[in-house]
């Protein structure tokens, strides 16, 4: 994805078609400890295997087993240099299941069952306007 972020010295990082001083934080919702541990290289870049996908493991925050296992992996590779960084209500999936979800997605269902967000905001809707509005 390539969001074409500029730098304007009156109010910094812009986005294209960006209007005024927009601003954007990042907030983590606390659904859940469960998520990745990803190793990440000291440039702060995901380490990668020859199909880019990152050398990670699905482990519960601050779980020093997992985190221990990660670094082993990642020195067996030849990466040693580098750090695990948790990622909450994050999972791993495979293509095939990666590309159920999109069509799921497409066809306006919740892509995956797992994403407590989306079933959160779909009992909200159903909630306040009824189960007509929503499969509407």
């Amino acid at each position: 994805m390539n969001l074409n972020i500029n730098n304007s010295p009156d109010i910094g990082p812009v986005m294209k078609g960006q209007i005024g001083k927009t601003s954007v934080r990042v907030i983590e919702e606390p659904f859940s400890n469960a998520g990745l541990y990803i190793w990440v290289k000291p440039n702060g870049k995901a380490f990668t295997g020859g199909n880019n996908d990152p050398l990670c493991i699905e482990s519960m925050r601050d779980d020093q087993t997992k985190i221990k296992q990660l670094t082993e992996a990642a020195a067996h590779y030849g990466q040693s240099e580098g750090k695990a960084v948790f990622f909450p209500n994050q999972r791993m999936v495979s293509d095939e299941t990666a590309s159920e979800q999109v069509d799921k997605m497409s066809q306006g269902f919740i892509p995956s069952n797992n994403d407590l967000g989306a079933l959160i905001a779909a009992k909200q809707t159903i909630d306040m306007y009824g189960v007509d509005a929503y499969n509407a």
